[in-house]
């Protein structure tokens, strides 16, 4: 005879469903919120202190939760630890065949020669982590700059970093592939601090000169509100 302790309760089983559903309610609605905040950004080229952003700015900065990822060299990577740094964030993989490589490319030229270039990071978070194991994932980034950082996880703990960004990636069947398959993911680059969350985005094709020159004038704000 089955005990009852080994089956679920309808009650039980409702309950977890109403869990379940509050949790995806709550992500869904701040990707709502963060996409329609990007969207409103989109095209508004604002300028601060004579400055003209080549990049979205928001009116208001978008908060971005801290995180804990893993690093290819296996050690952990927190977004809090990157206080008084900027961060370049981008999700991607590595098979993807044309608009990751041609972005990181663009990323590469912005950084070239930007006095105060150790002050800001490129990080490369894996939306495939099916196949961009560490070992792989490092080639890949290190390939485009010896200081670009991989992060990698549980496509689930990715996911929730994803969600605070309002970004997205989604599996394609791709049966003609080498790949097997292919996956759609937002293009966009986030420029964002610990201090003030994402503060612009650069969408795909984004000029590198323009994404320097913010970079620039960022850099040098404290000595711009003297």
């Amino acid at each position: 005879m089955w005990g009852s302790e080994l089956l679920p309760t309808p009650s039980r089983e409702v309950g977890k469903r109403n869990t379940q559903l509050q949790l995806k309610t709550s992500n869904l609605l701040r990707i709502l919120i963060l996409a329609t905040a990007l969207l409103l950004a989109t095209g508004c080229q604002a300028s601060t202190g004579g400055h003209q952003f080549s990049g979205n700015r928001f009116d208001s900065p978008l908060a971005v939760p801290d995180f804990e990822l893993t690093q290819t060299n296996g050690a952990p990577f927190r977004f809090s630890e990157t206080e008084g740094q900027i961060n370049l964030i981008y999700f991607g993989y590595t098979f993807c065949p044309d608009v990751c490589p041609l972005t990181m490319i663009d990323l590469k030229e912005a950084l070239d020669g930007l006095e105060g270039r150790e002050w800001v990071n490129v990080i490369f978070i894996s939306v495939d982590p099916e196949r961009d194991t560490p070992e792989v994932l490092e080639r890949y980034v290190k390939g485009f700059a010896p200081d670009f950082i991989g992060l990698t996880d549980d496509y689930a703990k990715i996911e929730t970093v994803m969600q605070s960004f309002g970004a997205y990636a989604e599996k394609e069947e791709a049966p003609e592939s080498a790949a097997g398959y292919l996956v759609n993911h937002t293009a966009r680059v986030y420029l964002a601090t610990v201090a003030e969350g994402i503060m612009l985005t650069y969408p795909f094709g984004f000029e590198p000169q323009g994404l320097r020159a913010d970079l620039a004038y960022i850099l040098q704000a404290p000595k711009n509100n003297e």
